[in-house]
């Protein structure tokens, strides 16, 4: 089957930075979410490459760089950029999110997925704005499904824990021949109209 090997799959995220109450205050803005994911998906950049690619000011990126430094997301690039133009870098690929941070800090932890949620949305909503001029045979294999099912806390569980396996097995930290990078984004949860 494709993408699978004899191989137990890599952990995608062991260089992902573990979040605590302090750390989720950093991530809680949806500017820094996206400067964050820019910079763990195509490397090193100034803050104003960032502010140009984003369309916002120099002095926005500038705050939201310093505040994702101080709570060590980022960090400096010593080796680019001189002493008037300094180079940022993601320190880590990812992050884990403790499930016991939804107790301790809901309000950080709804804030910090709502970010992540309209991160999301801003990467399909390009993409399904260019879903019709992808190559021949990557227009075929580009998927949006959604279903709404019935299930146990038990069946939800065993859910997540499938796909995850799944998402491991496909991740992959290096390019591969003939591969492109692929958004993935997976979401269950009990219907909210529904308590």
């Amino acid at each position: 089957m494709p993408g699978m090997s004899d191989e137990t799959p890599r952990d995608p995220f062991e260089n992902a930075k573990h979040l605590d109450a302090r750390s989720l205050r950093g991530l809680a803005h949806p500017l820094r979410m996206h400067i964050l994911d820019l910079l763990q998906a195509h490397g090193p950049a100034t803050g104003k490459t960032l502010a140009e690619r984003l369309n916002v000011s120099s002095a926005s990126v500038s705050y939201h760089l310093r505040q994702l430094e101080t709570h060590g997301f980022i960090e400096e690039d010593p080796g680019l950029g001189t002493s008037r133009e300094r180079w940022w870098r993601a320190v880590h690929k990812g992050f884990r999110f403790p499930e016991h941070l939804d107790t301790d800090e809901p309000e950080l932890s709804t804030a910090v997925r709502l970010a992540l949620a309209a991160s999301w949305s801003r990467d399909l909503a390009a993409a399904i704005g260019g879903w019709t001029a992808q190559p021949e045979g990557w227009r075929e294999a580009q998927v949006m499904a959604g279903r709404r099912t019935h299930l146990t806390l038990e069946q939800l569980e065993g859910l997540r824990r499938d796909m995850k396996e799944v998402l491991d097995r496909y991740a992959h930290e290096e390019p591969v021949p003939g591969g492109r990078s692929v958004h993935v984004q997976f979401a269950a949860f009990p219907d909210p109209d529904e308590r």
